[in-house]
């Protein structure tokens, strides 16, 4: 092969991977879908778990989001404010309702806004670390 040929060769190979690690890593690719709904187990929280507690102010079931008036989130350095955020299909939103203060946990993800992983009813204006973790994704009360 001639080095002309060989040059654009070697470009178009180089230009099909890019495009295809560009295409593999895009927002909403089925394959980070169904990663992003996994619960989380207890071994897996300290890098990319996020709790924080609020109160509901409203919740849009079609569109799997929810609003809340949540305390500071420590971890992530945010202060207490007002949100809305979008839950996971694996999220039970059943049994919440405007009103309820709630436990939840945030899951890290590359880009974009953190989604809720779980949500859990609770009493206490303070973090309780794990809480919701014992049946990731449902919806229940604290002890």
């Amino acid at each position: 092969m001639n080095q002309p040929l060989k040059s654009i060769s070697y470009l178009a190979t180089a230009l099909a991977m890019f495009a295809g690690a560009a295409y593999a890593q895009m927002p909403g690719d089925e394959m980070d879908h169904n990663r992003m709904d996994m619960p989380a187990s207890a071994g897996m929280r300290t890098s990319h778990m996020f709790e924080g507690v609020g109160n509901v102010v409203a919740i849009d079931l079609e569109n799997r989001k929810i609003g809340l008036d949540h305390g500071p989130v420590p971890a992530l350095q945010w202060p207490a404010m007002k949100m809305a955020f979008k839950v996971l299909d694996s999220v039970d939103l059943s049994s919440v309702k405007p009103g309820d203060r709630v436990q939840f946990t945030l899951h890290k993800v590359e880009t974009g806004p953190y989604p809720i992983a779980e949500i859990c009813l609770t009493s206490d204006t303070k973090i309780i670390p794990g809480l919701c973790a014992a049946d990731a994704g449902a919806s229940h009360s604290a002890p």
